[in-house]
């Protein structure tokens, strides 16, 4: 069971980002402005170890965005197509994110059309 809260309607930049996974052996929160931070961190037998700093937001002017990230992604494949590593994400795991964004938007239109039928 999840549940998922987004806007695009942030005036200005990111107010913040977050994902808190809650299991029976434990709790995880990863949040703030650019979700580079780990918030909460308890699980049976698990040390939280220290985590280097994360890369700054993506600069794009008036706007900041996400932690600057993308560039250990084109890596990652450049390393992949020369055979030097294995892909960290297949194709497959890029569909499941698809289906979800497609996902979203039917459930937000459904939701339009029947708040503009009443």
């Amino acid at each position: 069971m999840g549940s998922l809260n987004y806007s695009t309607a942030i005036y200005d930049k990111n107010l913040e980002s977050s994902i808190t996974i809650i299991g029976s052996k434990g709790s995880v929160k990863v949040g703030g402005q650019y979700m580079n931070e780990v918030e909460y961190c308890h699980i049976k037998d698990y040390e939280m170890p220290v985590l280097k700093a994360s890369n700054p937001p993506n600069d794009y002017g008036p706007y900041k965005g996400s932690a600057a990230n993308h560039h250990y992604i084109i890596e990652n494949v450049v390393e992949t197509l020369r055979n030097k590593k294995i892909a960290t994400t297949n194709a497959l795991e890029g569909l499941k994110v698809v289906d979800m964004i497609e996902r979203i938007y039917a459930l937000r239109e459904e939701k339009h059309v029947s708040k503009n039928h009443r």
